[in-house]
């Protein structure tokens, strides 16, 4: 009985946590809220504990700030990854491969934590249309997600150009949305 009752905390323990559920943002709430913008390569990674949770720490090399102050290279800190013995997952938390090129939306915390912005809602992949012109996409979320008054609500894949991005970031800013 007692090996039985060690196996069901055992499987309880690994088995996944429920799903998250994600704020709904849109593309103007995420300029307004976020502290930079960047475009940049994803390059090499790192899991670190920060009290209980673990976050993987991704470098990007930046080209170019379209919000924020001007850096030349980012640290970016993501929830889940493998430190030590353990391994932790977050439903919504984005995985960056390194040589990939981005936009991210990220928020900088107090205690000086740079994140991506609603988790994936925040990344965009950067690649070339048939034209050769350079379009961000970014996949619908499929995690549980709701609007600002807590109604649930489905997610939306978005794709523009980059030209078109840098313009609305601008227009948003000039506006007085800047936070």
């Amino acid at each position: 009985m007692q090996k039985v009752l060690m196996l069901g905390c055992l499987v309880a323990a690994l088995a996944p946590l429920p799903a998250s559920t994600l704020q709904q943002l849109s593309l103007d709430d995420m300029i307004r809220l976020s502290t930079a913008i960047v475009h940049g390569k994803a390059q090499q990674t790192v899991s670190s504990y920060s009290g209980s949770i673990i976050y993987t720490h991704y470098k990007v090399h930046v080209s170019e700030t379209l919000k924020g102050p001007t850096a030349s290279q980012l640290d970016i800190a993501v929830p889940g990854g493998a430190a030590s013995r353990y391994q932790q997952t977050f439903a919504g938390a984005p995985i960056l491969v390194p040589g990939q090129d981005y936009v991210l939306f990220l928020w900088t915390s107090k205690s000086g934590l740079t994140q991506i912005i609603g988790l994936s809602q925040g990344l965009f992949l950067v690649g070339t249309n048939s034209a050769g012109q350079l379009m961000v996409t970014r996949g619908a979320s499929t995690e549980r997600m709701v609007n600002a008054t807590g109604q649930p609500v489905s997610d939306s894949a978005m794709q523009m150009l980059l030209s078109d991005l840098r313009s609305l970031i601008q227009k948003t800013l000039a506006s007085g949305g800047a936070k």
